[in-house]
């Protein structure tokens, strides 16, 4: 598998990648790890840490959310995105992923054209971003 510069990380491949879950698929395992190692950088939206955060307190994933998100911030290869207004005008043409959360998410990805680390399949069908799982 040829590694990209950049992907872009959705919620449950976070926290599939953060938990070490076998649920994460093979490919994103690899880019994760090609992360870690400096081959590549992943962006995370402040969508998937808001997801992310409702998770933890929903499901009690981690010992401490505020450590993890500091420790994320930290990493060099990741770099976390804002959500901006503007992007709101981008919905009709990402129409086709039909949860708004998801619709950023893969929004970010076909404007940055880096694929997403993502298995939703409702995402996957909307064929709006390049996906790797």
């Amino acid at each position: 598998m040829k590694i990209e510069p950049l992907y872009v990380v959705d919620t449950n491949a976070l926290i599939w990648y953060l938990m070490d879950d076998s649920k994460l698929g093979r490919q994103a395992g690899e880019i994760f790890s090609a992360a870690e190692h400096g081959e590549t950088r992943l962006v995370i939206s402040a969508i998937v840490m808001a997801e992310l955060y409702y998770a933890d307190r929903k499901f009690r994933l981690f010992a401490d959310y505020r450590a993890l998100f500091q420790r994320l911030q930290a990493a060099p290869y990741v770099r976390f995105l804002p959500f901006e207004a503007e992007q709101v005008l981008d919905f009709d043409r990402d129409k086709d992923v039909p949860e708004m959360h998801d619709r950023i998410i893969a929004g970010i990805s076909r404007r940055l054209n880096a694929p997403l680390i993502a298995s939703d399949p409702k995402i996957i069908e909307a064929g709006v971003a390049k996906i790797v799982w």
